[in-house]
């Protein structure tokens, strides 16, 4: 088969010359498409609510070079097929397009028209009829739509099967203009399609009012359809359907056209047209390569030097076969200048390769390398034009993107965090009230747009976007092509779904021209679950990782792990004396600047907060050692989460003797840097993830991890198969995959547990899955892939939160709320009190406001999205158990708690803002476990 394609736009040309409403429909200027709510606003008519959604709908197509994504996904998909045929690839190509085009031809319905709830156009009153769909049009539209199409495959040169594989692509599009007003794909689509059309008796007459094709032969397949039940036997979908790019090419479409319908309809609602895509354009990104390769500095002001410059100087000339062979920092930064070499220089060679490994050791500037890899991406394939990076926690996403910005000098039109504590409007001090309004509508539809070159979002939203069945999060589908999508801490993922996680990443690679760069300290080589993927087709950035620089010196010894408490059954008390003495000889040790004399920073991490708060209160009892003793868990509000960091990184403090203690929290990415730790171990690479917080630019000398068994992983890790693979390893086995950095001595065991497992036909496993994806169950697909299968309870505590609190340099300040944050509460009657403080009980009023306003639609969700921002600093969220469920709703004003929070307002009674929850509130406490 050639790939002699029509571009969308030819195609778009033809329709608008041939079969537009303009030229097809009888006084189509009657017909309306919206009504604006403003006096004197003009409608739109159908016509040209049509026209803006194609002209939408080809924009798209240009900006992300979709065309050649389509192209290739109908010849993979006829190729699985064994037909190729480049009429019948044309064809379904332009079915793919004028579906889009016909998508609100069901609009003429007169009942549509003259209701007062939909259109109120008097050009209609008094021509309601009893035409079995009501006011709806989305059915009649897909109706329509299938017998155009299906009138097209009679003038086709194709052989049966073909002729049917083209009905069958017909019958499937229809059902994205049937769904394009609602929330979800269904599984049993084809079902739906089926009782849909049994009313094409009922649906036939209004095939009448379009001239082209000849009305009577429209309605003679009118009259076909209503026995599509036939049809659909006749056709067998098992042929025609079972393959991934047929389940992406009605998933694009989708993308397409509610994202084209969606910027049209605001256009005329809001007057707002949409002309930024935030894409980047070569100039650019030349731009951004200069920056970062020949700047010397990333902020003078700040005496932050640019690093990265020396690495381009010395791009061509670094040996990278000599490794430093002693401790030093300048030996570090050696270390980490070879890795970006060596790095770069595997990207020259591998530039057209979509699928990189950077596995680099904690400490060794992975996140820089990353950025380096990525520009050279950029400027190596020049269709690529936008970037993602995916994380599994939102300190990372927040750390991240401080760091992107920064380093490439972007501006606020250019980067984007998306998660739910990320500030919704962008900093702008010259702005009026008018101004901030509009910029906050033009704000609401590039985010849910992603209309930023750069984002930074969660692993969990990621992975939606790529299988959803949700209207709204399948929006931006269509933005993942020709995009770099960065992957960090991988290992985070819960192995059971590993091979699905690389089945995706393998599919899209290839079918949206993706570059995926996975990265990790301890980074499982996935690809070995998907016989399809190769070791060809993945390239690793640093070939031989573990010998050059996780065994390096500068590295390997930047922590030693000690295993002398790990047999032992450690109780509270022995692990309290423990801390004190090891601390005690440590702060004895004089490192200079890095670690003065007479100080330590100390780090214990328990799995369970109900023993880290035991602990708390045991080393309370004793303490006459520490100056300060912080706790931090998933239960620690922002506030004081950033207050302590702050106070860790402040240099005047280093000469402090502190203890933090944590819960599995501390490894989410948080960038804090102590003398000595103690761990309840868990998983070995969350061990190794502890371990990155400790001595992190090799500073200081004899730096500890101590591991000890205290609490039964178990309760969270049994269904992890990390977890049960470790069960069968020896303490010295352990001790050798941390000590030897070799984390493919577990994770192989996993792999291979994993690969026997699904070649079982007795299992339910990953071929299973892979079914559901081929045989279009929108609904599985989304439901069986699930990367965390946990309800949560969102808590909100109604405290007063302070505005600002002390920043990483002394006399600073580091805002908890923006300064838009606090006009926006200002505007509506929340000011600071005197202590400087928000009240929590005003910003929920607020929200309960807001729910219940009846401004329009667009008015509230711009409002919603500003407070969930806001709201997310009194909130924190716990795993949902029918036990805790009761118990918070013991504390909560259940009138306030209907709205995606419960409202503590009884907080006092079990929680503390230093400390977090009290376990002891909650009666039974064996059952509940909080993180």
């Amino acid at each position: 088969m050639s790939n002699s394609f029509k571009s969308v736009e030819d195609i778009l040309k033809e329709y608008d010359q041939e079969w537009s409403i303009k030229h097809t429909l009888k006084d189509h200027h009657l017909y309306y498409a919206h009504t604006s709510s403003k006096k004197g606003e003009a409608v739109e008519t159908l016509s040209e609510h049509l026209s803006l959604v194609q002209a939408y709908f080809s924009k798209l197509v240009d900006i992300h070079q979709l065309d050649i994504v389509i192209n290739g996904l109908i010849l993979c998909y006829l190729s699985k097929l064994g037909h190729n045929s480049d009429a019948l690839a044309n064809f379904i190509k332009r079915v793919f397009v004028h579906s889009i085009c016909y998508h609100d031809h069901g609009k003429v319905n007169e009942n549509f028209q003259a209701s007062d709830s939909k259109m109120n156009n008097p050009n209609f009153k008094g021509k309601e009829t009893e035409n079995g769909i009501g006011t709806q049009h989305s059915t009649l539209s897909a109706f329509i739509f299938l017998c155009h199409e299906i009138n097209e495959t009679y003038q086709l040169n194709l052989s049966v099967k073909e002729k049917n594989i083209a009905v069958s692509n017909c019958i499937l599009f229809s059902y994205d203009i049937y769904k394009h007003h609602g929330k979800y794909f269904d599984n049993d689509f084809l079902e739906k399609i089926k009782a849909e059309n049994k009313k094409s008796e009922l649906l036939s007459p209004y095939l009448s009012l379009f001239s082209n094709p000849e009305p009577e032969r429209l309605k003679e397949i009118g009259q076909t359809l209503s026995k599509l039940k036939k049809v659909l036997l006749k056709i067998s979908f098992k042929d025609f359907a079972q393959s991934f790019p047929l389940y992406q090419l009605l998933r694009l479409n989708f993308s397409l056209l509610t994202a084209s319908d969606y910027l049209a309809t605001n256009e005329y609602m809001n007057k707002d047209k949409t002309d930024n895509f935030g894409v980047l354009n070569q100039k650019r990104i030349r731009e951004l390569y200069i920056r970062v390769t020949t700047n010397e500095w990333v902020d003078e002001k700040k005496g932050k030097r640019n690093f990265n410059k020396k690495t381009f100087d010395e791009l061509e000339t670094l040996s990278l076969e000599e490794k430093p062979t002693s401790k030093s920092n300048a030996n570090l930064n050696l270390l980490r200048q070879q890795m970006a070499t060596e790095a770069i220089r595997n990207i020259w060679k591998n530039t057209s390769k979509r699928i990189f490994y950077l596995e680099a050791p904690t400490g060794g500037g992975k996140t820089n390398i990353s950025m380096l890899v990525v520009l050279e991406l950029l400027k190596a394939n020049s269709e690529l034009n936008k970037v993602f990076y995916v994380f599994p926690f939102t300190t990372l996403i927040d750390q991240t993107f401080k760091s992107i910005k920064q380093s490439l000098g972007l501006n606020e039109d250019e980067i984007v965090a998306l998660h739910s504590k990320a500030s919704f409007l962008k900093e702008d001090k010259k702005s009026s009230e008018d101004d901030r309004y509009g910029k906050a509508k033009k704000n609401y539809i590039d985010r849910l747009f992603v209309n930023y070159p750069f984002c930074l979002l969660s692993h969990i939203r990621f992975f939606e976007i790529l299988k959803t069945n949700e209207k709204e999060q399948n929006y931006i589908l269509h933005r993942l092509a020709n995009s770099i999508v960065v992957i960090d801490e991988l290992q985070t993922y819960p192995p059971q779904h590993w091979d699905k996680v690389m089945y995706f990443i393998q599919q899209y690679a290839d079918a949206y021209n993706i570059r995926f760069v996975l990265m990790s300290a301890t980074l499982p080589k996935i690809d070995n679950l998907i016989e399809d993927v190769g070791a060809n087709n993945v390239v690793h950035l640093l070939s031989n990782a573990r010998e050059d620089y996780f065994l390096n010196v500068n590295f390997k010894d930047r922590v030693r792990f000690d295993f002398s408490l790990i047999e032992q059954n450690i109780e509270h008390i022995p692990l309290v004396k423990k801390v004190l003495c090891e601390s005690k000889q440590f702060a004895k040790r004089d490192g200079g600047q890095f670690k003065p004399k007479g100080s330590v920073f100390t780090i214990v991490e328990f799995i369970f907060k109900k023993s880290a708060t035991r602990f708390y209160d045991e080393m309370n009892n004793r303490n006459r050692f520490f100056d300060k003793i912080f706790v931090l868990s998933g239960t620690i509000l922002e506030h004081r989460r950033k207050y302590i960091i702050n106070f860790l990184k402040r240099k005047e403090n280093r000469t402090k003797r502190v203890l933090l203690i944590t819960t599995q929290v501390v490894e989410a990415g948080v960038d804090i840097d102590m003398d000595l730790g103690f761990k309840d171990t868990s998983l070995i690479d969350s061990d190794e993830q502890l371990a990155g917080r400790i001595n992190r630019n090799l500073n200081k000398d004899d730096c500890k991890l101590f591991l000890f068994n205290l609490n039964h992983e178990s309760v969270i890790y049994g269904k992890d198969l990390r977890y049960e693979m470790m069960k069968e390893l020896t303490t010295k086995e352990h001790k050798q995959i941390l000590e030897s950095k070799d984390f493919d001595l577990l994770y192989n065991k996993v792999i291979n547990f994993k690969k026997k497992r699904n070649s079982d036909s007795n299992f339910h496993g990953f071929e299973d899955y892979k079914n559901y994806v081929e045989n279009i169950k929108f609904r599985s697909i989304t439901e069986k892939f699930k990367l965390i299968d946990q309800d949560c309870l969102s808590c909100f505590i109604p405290l007063d939160i302070p505005i600002e609190v002390e920043g990483e340099i002394k006399g600073e300040k580091e805002n908890i709320f923006s300064k838009n944050d606090l006009l926006f509460l200002k505007n509506l009657n929340i000011l600071p009190d005197g202590n400087n403080k928000i009240s929590g009980q005003k910003v929920f009023r607020l929200y309960m406001d807001a729910i219940y306003s009846k401004k329009s639609f667009l008015d509230k969700k711009i409002q919603l999205k500003q407070i969930q921002s806001i709201l997310s600093k009194f909130t924190f969220s716990l795993f949902a158990s029918r036990e805790v469920e009761e118990k918070i709703t013991h504390f909560s004003d259940m009138e306030k708690s209907d709205l995606g929070y419960y409202y503590i307002d009884r907080w006092a009674d079990f929680y503390d803002e230093w400390s977090g929850i009290n376990e002891d509130a909650f009666i039974d406490i064996e059952k509940v476990q909080f993180l």
